[in-house]
């Protein structure tokens, strides 16, 4: 990235009509959200994708938009006098494959990967089959399910990490752990009332599974509200601000 091209960027982050930081903690479905054309993020992937002609894999265009990203810190950096490539000698690498470990095996992280796991499983097989029946409710509640079985691992990965690491004021509401783990509440939420779809008599081949991760869930979401006690006291930019227009 050359320094026109950062400078452009600055400067466009710096429109007023943008809502500064809406995109760290919304749930990522684009299409649903009402403020699109406000977030900087959506904004530079549809550049991106309008680059690459069709736009190309949604893979590939989140790609070069994280490319795009790490660019941009480093420009940043470079301006501070900060070499971000520049590996130090010490033993930051073993602290950090300890608190990887750490964190990993957290009781919290290991029950989301389990439900991420079982989640993603069962919404891949059943959406096929409620798609060759013209199913559409079935349809989104599988997609809805897929979805968030990987962002509620995520999220409550990120706010484990940020609340153990130290990263702000553990009496604070406004902190990125707890932004976390309110979109990951926030997709509980939603799976929940997708798996109650499928619950619902005729739709759910295996009332068992559906079950079984209802159960996960709402165990994980008095998990998430005890870890994180002041959690949807959070107010995420845009969704929960009175103040956006």
């Amino acid at each position: 990235m050359d320094g026109a091209e950062f400078d452009r960027l600055v400067s466009r982050a710096r429109d007023p009509l943008l809502i500064s930081g809406v995109y760290n903690y919304c749930d990522g479905r684009c299409r649903r959200c009402p403020f699109t054309q406000r977030c900087l993020a959506y904004l530079d992937s549809q550049e991106t994708k309008t680059a690459r002609g069709d736009g190309g894999p949604v893979g590939e265009v989140l790609n070069d938009s994280l490319g795009r990203m790490l660019e941009l810190l480093k420009e940043a950096a470079r301006r501070e006098g900060v070499d971000l490539d520049r590996s130090d000698e010490d033993d930051s690498g073993a602290a950090a494959d300890s608190a990887f470990e750490r964190h990993r095996n957290d009781p919290l992280a290991v029950s989301a990967r389990e439900y991420g796991t079982l989640a993603w499983r069962i919404a891949r097989a059943i959406a096929p089959i409620a798609a060759a029946r013209g199913d559409e409710t079935v349809v989104e509640a599988a997609e809805t399910i897929e979805w968030f079985s990987s962002m509620v691992s995520s999220k409550v990965w990120r706010a484990i990490c940020g609340q153990a690491d130290g990263w702000e004021a553990i009496d604070e509401v406004q902190t990125d752990f707890n932004g976390s783990a309110k979109i990951a509440l926030l997709g509980i939420g939603e799976s929940l009332r997708a798996w109650s779809v499928l619950m619902e008599a005729g739709r759910a081949t295996a009332n068992g599974v559906p079950a079984r991760a209802v159960s996960m869930l709402e165990e994980l979401e008095a998990a998430i509200r005890g870890r994180f006690p002041r959690v949807m006291e959070f107010v995420r930019p845009g969704f929960d601000d009175p103040r956006t227009p």
